[in-house]
């Protein structure tokens, strides 16, 4: 048996309960079959009346919009006058009017013009004689018309000879002008589906049936086919005054929607007592009969409560069976609680790690170990050390996985550095902090102090990181970097050594991603060339670019490698290469046209394409280097076509080669290649961009810093070297350039030098 007892006792008394309910719902429903008949019926009336009165207002509305918008408009008006002489503007004009007219109309079809006295037909797209248009027959029945407007039924409409479109309109026809008419005719034709679609919005779903018809009876459904065929619609007709239109209403008699809307409190409440009746009886009676099997299950519920263990499934398949069931949902239960538990736990502890690292909760040793211990971490620290794992190039690794992929390598990044870790009897502690970073606290215990003690701290934390990177290079298709701060011996200094992890990190924007980075202390922005300084390379930079002189890339590579040494973070970094794609740009503008007409085609586009941000400088450098070398490459070979800059060359050479002399000049130069004073002046404006003693100045003032950096001579004797023939004014035009004087720009350069910083 199977259940057998119990089904016997329910099902005994089911036959009477349900001979109960059905005869209680017999009566009511054949008592008021009749009163629901006639409410309906009435209610019914009114909605007609109401969609009726929608479909005259919607009508009557575009009535007198045609009136006020068409019938009295300018364009219009001149148009059936045939004022002379007519062109394409006058009817361009009059079709604007016609279109603004039917813009806030959806419903319309289309509009057209008729002009009697030369049977012109105008639409909102063409215009047609009146023997070649398609809708000639009906124009010449509303011509005859004896009212001064009329709305047809539902008719297919052909706007020209060959049209296989199907359109089924209602037209308003309206006399111009409005009384005499012997001018022409405006008509709007009205698609029947959008009449038959706003009946069919105020229609109740599973209410009654409705039809509109035009005045001759045929259905805005189906043209031609009368309302009623199908079904019964015979109990209501509302016929409008204004169109003639028709609505039929009525219920289909098969249906029991009718019947149950009438529902009355009377009979729902003896219905409601005699169900709760037979259902409170019926379970008074199975109850007392199943008494005893109940207590019995009440006693094995209990003894499982205190022993789950001992719980196991009968293999007899007899009534016991319902308290194998009962026990499987309680184990069911448990582990459903135990798994929510386990759920929160890891959320406090991801919380707890949190503010452990930001700082938001300080705690002393004995705190700490406490509370992890009650979010079951054995946490017991005589140094300990915080680190960050981020993911490279995470941008493109978002674009590449979908949300489930993503997790599935987090979740094996975390869990391969913790197994690592553990088989190296390593403790580590693991979180993620941000969709890209994962959080580390690894730590030891009491291991002693000294400085031996500390570097085998550091080399194992190294290892253990290194075996890590590795493997997430070797195994997956993305690689991670580490950053760790310096080693701490009390908890409160783990906000300081997650703040240093971060910044360790910030060094893979200059030395590349894919490593492990240690804090030292060492690097920040001032350690690198000063921004200013930079900026002021970049734009020396990009007018050597643009006068074709090849050091650009000289000095390009040295700005790069200065921000690299300068350890310039994320957001400074794309603010310089912002600022160098500008310069680019503006200088290039200054070239000759036939320059900046190619500058435009091989590298403009190219040059703006490169993202300002990247993970690693040197791959911002590749990436603006790439498309101005090309550019470069192109723009050397127009150059070299013009006579102009051939002779630049020339010049730039000289200069090169004498610009220590302290008589060098401009007329010196003039000379020795038989240029006009004048034309070579505007060969430096034009093709050095500069004029010529402030390029003599800054080449001067270039060797000049070579020599202060790399010499021990004299400022006297570099001031000699480099073509100043007075000292004074080599100090002072030095520090007009550079912004300070030669001695003080020296002890600035050894300062560096001496701190390791280059």
């Amino acid at each position: 048996m199977q259940k057998k007892w119990l089904y016997r006792l329910i099902l005994s008394y089911l036959p009477i309960f349900l001979a109960v309910v059905f005869c209680l719902i017999l009566v009511f429903f054949l008592t008021l079959n009749e009163t629901t008949r006639r409410q309906t019926v009435q209610a019914n009336r009114v909605f007609g009346s109401q969609v009726m009165q929608m479909v005259d207002a919607t009508l009557q509305n575009i009535d007198t919009m045609a009136s006020k918008g068409l019938l009295l408009n300018r364009q219009v008006i001149n148009y059936f006058d045939g004022v002379e002489p007519e062109g394409t503007y006058d009817y361009y004009q009059t079709t604007n009017a016609m279109l603004d007219f039917m813009e806030p109309l959806p419903m319309l079809d289309s509009i057209y013009l008729y002009r009697e006295k030369d049977g012109k037909v105008l639409m909102q797209s063409f215009s047609s004689q009146l023997e070649e248009f398609g809708d000639t027959a009906f124009i010449r029945q509303a011509m005859s018309m004896d009212k001064p407007y009329m709305w047809t039924g539902t008719r297919n409409l052909y706007l020209f000879a060959g049209d296989n479109q199907n359109r089924s309109v209602v037209t308003l026809a309206k006399r111009v002008p409005y009384y005499s008419g012997e001018q022409g005719l405006i008509v709007i034709n009205i698609r029947s589906a959008s009449l038959l679609a706003l009946v069919r919005d105020m229609q109740i779903e599973g209410g009654a049936q409705v039809c509109l018809a035009d005045s001759a009876g045929n259905s805005f459904a189906e043209p031609l086919v009368p309302c009623g065929t199908g079904g019964e619609l015979n109990d209501i007709h509302v016929i409008s005054p204004y169109s003639g239109f028709q609505l039929s209403m009525g219920l289909d008699k098969g249906t029991w929607i009718p019947l149950l809307s009438s529902f009355t409190y009377v009979w729902f409440v003896l219905g409601l007592v005699a169900v709760v009746g037979g259902i409170v009886a019926m379970t008074y009676v199975s109850h007392r009969h199943y008494r005893p099997l109940e207590q019995l299950l009440n006693r094995v519920q209990t003894f499982g409560q205190r022993k789950n263990s001992l719980l196991k499934r009968t293999e007899e398949d007899d009534d016991f069976a319902f308290i194998d069931h009962a026990l499987e949902s309680l184990i069911d239960g448990t582990n459903n609680f135990e798994q929510q538990q386990a759920e929160g736990l890891l959320y406090k502890r991801m919380h707890f790690f949190k503010e452990m690292l930001e700082g938001t909760q300080v705690l002393s040793r004995g705190q700490l170990n406490e509370e992890a211990g009650k979010l079951g971490i054995a946490f017991s620290f005589d140094r300990a050390v915080v680190g960050i794992v981020e993911m490279d190039y995470y941008e493109a690794f978002s674009a590449e996985y979908n949300a489930k992929d993503q997790s599935l390598f987090k979740f094996t990044v975390r869990s391969a550095i913790q197994e690592i870790a553990a088989d190296s009897d390593e403790m580590l502690w693991t979180e993620w902090i941000a969709p890209n970073r994962l959080g580390l606290l690894y730590w030891r215990g009491h291991d002693g102090a000294g400085q031996d003690e500390d570097q085998a701290f550091q080399n194992r934390l190294l290892s253990m990181a290194e075996s890590a990177r590795l493997w997430v290079e070797q195994y997956l298709k993305f690689t991670v970097t580490f950053g760790f701060g310096r080693q701490i011996r009390h908890a409160g200094g783990m906000s300081s050594s997650y703040e240093q992890a971060a910044e360790a990190l910030n060094r893979k924007l200059s030395a590349g991603p894919n490593r492990v980075y240690l804090y030292d202390g060492h690097h920040s922005p001032d350690n690198g060339i000063r921004m200013d300084t930079l900026l002021h390379e970049l734009k020396e930079t990009a007018q050597l670019f643009r006068l074709g002189n090849p050091d650009w890339e000289e000095r390009f590579n040295r700005a790069f490698d200065s921000m690299a040494s300068g350890e310039y973070g994320k957001e400074e970094m794309a603010r310089i290469v912002q600022v160098f794609k500008t310069q680019i740009v503006r200088e290039m503008q200054e070239a000759p046209q036939e320059l900046q007409q190619a500058w435009r085609q091989c590298g403009l586009e190219q040059l703006q394409a490169v993202h300002e941000q990247h993970e690693w400088i040197e791959e911002t450098k590749q990436a603006l280097l790439k498309p101005l070398q090309e550019a470069f490459r192109q723009l050397q070979g127009l150059r070299s076509n013009r006579e102009q800059y051939s002779q630049a060359a020339l010049v730039r050479q000289y200069i090169a080669e004498h610009f220590r002399d302290p008589d060098l000049s401009l007329t010196q130069i003039s000379e020795a290649f038989d240029i006009n004073l004048k034309t070579l002046s505007r060969i430096f404006k034009e093709e050095f961009g500069e004029k010529f003693v402030d390029y003599l100045t800054r080449l001067r003032i270039e060797l000049a810093k070579e020599l202060l950096e790399t010499s021990q001579d004299s400022v006297q004797r570099i001031a000699e070297m480099v073509g100043y023939l007075y000292p004074m004014s080599f100090i002072r035009v030095f520090k007009k350039t550079v912004g300070t004087t030669p001695g003080d720009y020296r002890k600035e350069r050894e300062g560096r030098v001496g701190n390791g910083q280059g």
